[in-house]
């Protein structure tokens, strides 16, 4: 399951008193307890199929679903799982620390966090679920899906993860929607900023890349390189949050 066995055993204890439950019915051999439904949810995650899963943990196909749902309300409603951001004016420069770091002769000096946006490809919604199931299509993307947003420390720890908008919104668009990562940015203090693509728009709290015929300009590029260099922590974020769950 990708996890190891003292990883598992410290989410099993998390998890314990939010998804322990009593089931004798549906399993031959006992109830349902936490172990298993950690077991289902890491399975499924991982990519497994749930009417497969079911046999390993001798459920019935409802108590497989029960158990995977159970899991995701449990892992999403502990406080120990959840996400961090900085409380402090302190803790934010310790994140900058982390990034200052990283970056060549210290150019990028004031970095706290980097941004960008994330598209889940889901399949077509129906229209019980949605009013306009073409929203949900992203013509670059060429499927179905929602678009995300995410902020990065430079450890690639996420600060802020979000299902903003339907797959048609691009970042620029869903990024005012996301109030809790505006407000993340705001809490910074005033010298520090974040880093962001160039679909987003620049701002004194939030940087990104020259675009276009500006990159002709040397010393404009140099700004790109060294921009880039930070920026590609949240990519790296993604790619292991994927490569985790494929």
């Amino acid at each position: 399951m990708r996890m190891s066995p003292d990883a598992v055993s410290k989410l099993i204890n998390i998890l314990a008193p939010r998804i322990q439950r009593v089931e004798y019915n549906s399993r031959s051999e006992g109830p349902i307890l936490p172990e298993h439904i950690v077991g289902v949810g890491l399975r499924t995650l991982a990519g497994g199929s749930l009417s497969d899963i079911r046999h390993i943990f001798k459920m019935s196909v409802g108590a497989a679903y029960v158990s995977f749902n159970d899991f995701i309300d449990g892992v999403n409603t502990a406080p120990e799982l959840a996400i961090k951001p900085p409380q402090s004016d302190e803790e934010w420069y310790q994140k900058n620390l982390g990034f200052l770091a990283k970056s060549s002769h210290h150019i990028m000096n004031g970095t706290a966090l980097c941004i960008d946006g994330y598209f889940q490809r889901t399949n077509m919604p129906s229209l019980s679920e949605v009013t306009n199931q073409i929203a949900y299509y992203s013509g670059h993307y060429e499927s179905y899906g929602v678009n995300c947003l995410a902020g990065v420390f430079s450890d690639l720890q996420f600060a802020h993860f979000s299902v903003i908008s339907s797959g048609c919104t691009n970042d620029n668009q869903s990024y005012p929607r996301d109030t809790g990562l505006v407000a993340l940015i705001d809490s910074m203090p005033p010298e520090l900023y974040a880093l962001g693509d160039a679909a987003f728009d620049v701002s004194e709290r939030l940087l990104i890349p020259f675009t276009g015929s500006q990159r002709a300009d040397p010393d404009k590029d140099a700004f790109n390189f060294y921009l880039s260099q930070l920026r590609i922590r949240v990519e790296m974020a993604f790619g292991r949050m994927v490569n985790k769950f494929r």
